[in-house]
């Protein structure tokens, strides 16, 4: 069987496989392998979920999820996770992605850095669920704040 693709939509249908079939993965080792890690005896077969994989591929996926080198890199990138402390909501959209949009609804105001900072934390309706970022987020407004006043009062 084939799939026919039209013209210029081969590398989005590649990069989209190639996202699906690492989440895939992710997942399984997320929820099927490293909790357990030590019973070793539930890893033997894939889970009834995914019975679609075939014993020594699964083996040989579970083999390379609990080798020394993918833990190494498994616990190198949790700790560079853990050092995020204010994370943004923006998705895909990116920064650039949020400047566009506020230049849309905002034309002609320059758009402060700290702005896009804020709302970059906010949710659809507007808030911070996070208190240590929403913190920061009082924060920046307040020195921002405090900024803009000093440069309109006159001297």
């Amino acid at each position: 069987m084939a799939y026919v693709v039209g013209e210029g939509g081969t590398k989005m249908v590649l990069s989209s496989a190639t996202k699906k079939w690492k989440d895939f993965k992710s997942t399984l080792t997320r929820q099927f392998i490293l909790p357990f890690a030590i019973e070793k005896e539930k890893l033997k077969e894939a889970p009834q979920l995914y019975n679609f994989i075939e014993k020594s591929e699964w083996d040989a996926f579970v083999a390379s999820r609990l080798s020394p080198d993918f833990e190494a890199v498994h616990s190198e990138q949790s700790q560079r996770r853990e050092k995020c402390e204010y994370n943004h909501r923006l998705s895909r959209k990116g920064y650039v992605g949020l400047e566009d949009q506020l230049d849309e609804t905002m034309p002609g105001e320059e758009i402060d850095r700290s702005l896009l900072w804020k709302m970059a934390r906010e949710d659809k309706q507007g808030n911070i669920p996070d208190p240590k970022v929403a913190e920061k987020a009082k924060l920046i407004t307040s020195v921002f704040l405090s900024t803009v006043v000093r440069h309109e009062t006159p001297q």
